[in-house]
């Protein structure tokens, strides 16, 4: 049974507003702070449960907020410098554009979109047979391309929570082996897995959280608002006070922003992460807004003259403010943004421990730290994909 967060009631922030990204190494979501930031928030927020069992998992992991950040940075960072093969494999397990597989002017639920990865392959190309010019169609000459350019990454979340409720359940199944064991260290083994999937998963549930990893104008350049991801993920959030990871917590604790969209999905994660990547998606338009209104010099330009070979495929991104000089404009939306993810973060989280078993945490001591681990498969992609 999943146990409830803390509750407290106030109101919410004040109102805001009265490449391809899969061939792309540089195409992060929140940048090193932002991932490090949903990820230790998640740790407080677990560590400040009113009910003890709770409370004392997430002392552990708060203990460990650190290291999980850490881990959270590796897909943008250490995996994506192994081989430009794997980068390119991996890299659409970062986002999901929803405009390939969405019905022109309807608003899906979570249980509205594709249950499974067959289903979701499905669906994309459904959407390249329409002939209307509203339908969507991911590029690319087989399924396989189309894969590639639409992203998967609430398959990811997924798969790797599974992944993660399985570690639980192998720790939980040495319940019996005792300190003087000659087996005792496969406990402290088995401690490292669960921090290392904990750590990885934040990474993609942080994806998830960003609304430009949710749709196929990832960088605002079919607005004229080229180059506006790296400025809001990284640029704006690096140039925000001390206390905004406080203030992340604050927002998460207050008003538990994914608590009613998740319990309509109990220990269905891949649902729970479309809950997820649709609040994200229908958060574009805010974004879009908050560049247009205050930060925006100069709309970005692009060469689309395919006839010239010379000229082809030339932009040039828009001209904007200093993050400086705007990030109070933007700095409601990030708080809220990073509370969402921080807020979804702990609860897969939570349920993982719940499911498998609530094993006890407390024994661990280890001085290990995996600062270049191994990458984890994404094992739900079809075979050749």
């Amino acid at each position: 049974m999943m146990l409830k967060l803390n509750s407290k009631k106030s109101a919410p922030l004040a109102a805001l507003m009265t490449f391809s990204l899969a061939y792309s190494p540089s195409a992060f979501a929140w940048g090193e702070r932002g991932h490090d930031g949903i990820t230790r928030v998640a740790t407080r927020i677990l560590a400040d449960n009113k009910d003890p069992e709770i409370q004392k998992f997430g002392a552990f992991l708060q203990k460990k907020e650190n290291m999980l950040g850490h881990l959270a940075n590796v897909p943008d960072i250490v995996w994506r410098s192994l081989s430009p093969e794997l980068d390119k494999a991996s890299t659409p397990s970062h986002f999901i554009d929803l405009d390939y597989i969405l019905v022109p002017g309807k608003t899906p639920t979570a249980e509205d979109l594709p249950g499974t990865m067959d289903a979701y392959l499905k669906a994309l190309d459904k959407n390249c047979g329409k002939k209307a010019k509203d339908w969507a169609c991911a590029p690319g000459k087989d399924l396989g391309d189309r894969l590639l350019k639409a992203g998967h990454a609430p398959y990811r979340v997924d798969t790797l929570t599974q992944d993660l409720v399985q570690a639980f359940k192998d720790l939980k199944a040495m319940d019996k082996i005792q300190k003087d064991s000659p087996d005792f260290e496969k406990k402290n083994t088995a401690v490292d897995r669960i921090l290392l999937l904990s750590g990885i998963l934040s990474h993609f549930v942080g994806d998830l959280a960003n609304p430009h990893h949710t749709s196929k104008d990832y960088d605002g350049w079919e607005t004229g608002q080229g180059g506006l991801h790296g400025y809001f993920e990284t640029e704006i959030v690096d140039s925000l006070g001390l206390d905004l990871e406080a203030n992340v917590l604050d927002e998460a604790e207050r008003h538990e922003p994914m608590a009613k969209p998740f319990a309509k999905h109990p220990h269905n994660y891949l649902q729970q992460a479309f809950e997820l990547t649709l609040d994200s998606h229908e958060k574009l338009p805010i974004l879009a807004a908050l560049d247009l209104q205050n930060s925006l010099l100069a709309k970005s330009s692009e060469d689309k003259d395919e006839g010239d070979k010379s000229v082809k495929g030339r932009r040039e991104k828009a001209k904007r403010k200093e993050p400086s000089e705007v990030n109070t404009f933007y700095r409601n939306f990030v708080i809220l943004r990073l509370a969402t993810g921080a807020d979804a973060l702990a609860r897969f989280w939570l349920d993982a421990w719940q499911e498998g078993g609530k094993p006890d945490l407390s024994f661990y001591r280890s001085y290990h730290y995996d600062v270049k681990p191994d990458f984890v498969p994404m094992r739900y992609l079809p075979q050749g994909k």
